[in-house]
């Protein structure tokens, strides 16, 4: 039986998120339910990442076991005729058969883009988060990413019913730039806990905005408690951009 690696991309406005879920439609169900069809039996998807609902990817990796050889454009055709709007696959590869989407990963990057003004462009709002506040103080901002980088006990970065007996995590960079009102929110590192990106966004929102201060930021990242934190940013605004592998993983 051939493996394969595909790299998929999907609008999270229109799903429920990356996970199968009854009732719903999700990437990993609708991936399924196309490669099941195709394969002339069942399947199991195996993701890099969890998105939540309502989050974009541009990069998310999945991996799957099929009945016989695909060409990997065929495949790649053949998928995208019978997924729904919204989701894409843009590259099909055959794989090692040890490969594993989700545990061969060595770093994943997500994208955060936050729109700094009073009004917003209808067409990039379902991309964005909107805050209308419009004003941060972007020393503050780029002090709060520097403080985010290294390994870190994230707990207060997690969806409180979801912390992990391991809630450490590294991040290999938190970097951003910024056009205009536009700004771009890079963020690369090993794995990421439930809602970590968008947690990182609220508690910099209030650290730029200055109703919180860097210490309270830097007391977090020891072992604090999800209650302790900001809100979690909106989204619309995460992109699961790329995920990192070892050369001869795939």
């Amino acid at each position: 039986m051939p493996r394969y690696a595909l790299t998929v991309a999907y609008d999270g406005s229109k799903l429920f998120g990356w996970q199968i879920q009854p009732g719903v439609s999700s990437v990993q169900g609708e991936l399924t339910r196309a490669l099941s069809l195709l394969n002339g039996g069942p399947v199991t998807v195996t993701g890099a990442g969890r998105t939540d609902a309502g989050v974009h990817a541009r990069g998310q990796v999945a991996s799957v076991w099929l009945n016989r050889p695909w060409r990997g454009d065929k495949l790649r055709l053949a998928v995208n005729a019978n997924v729904p709007d919204g989701i894409c696959v843009s590259r099909v590869r055959p794989c090692s058969p040890s490969f594993d989407a989700r545990r061969d990963a060595q770093w994943r990057l997500y994208r955060y883009c936050v729109w700094l003004a009073s009004w917003c462009p209808p067409q990039i709002e379902p991309w964005v988060w909107w805050n209308k506040v419009s004003h941060w103080d972007m020393d503050l901002f780029a002090a709060g990413c520097r403080l985010l980088e290294g390994r870190h006990d994230f707990s207060a970065f997690c969806r409180q019913s979801e912390v992990p007996e391991n809630p450490w995590r590294r991040l290999y960079s938190v970097r951003f730039r910024r056009r205009g009102p536009l700004v771009v929110v890079a963020v690369c590192g090993d794995a990421f806990l439930t809602n970590m990106v968008r947690i990182m966004m609220g508690n910099l929102d209030d650290v730029s905005r200055g109703k919180r201060s860097l210490d309270w930021l830097a007391g977090l990242l020891e072992g604090g408690r999800r209650s302790s934190s900001a809100m979690t940013a909106p989204p619309s605004g995460l992109t699961f951009w790329r995920v990192g592998y070892r050369p001869k993983a795939r």
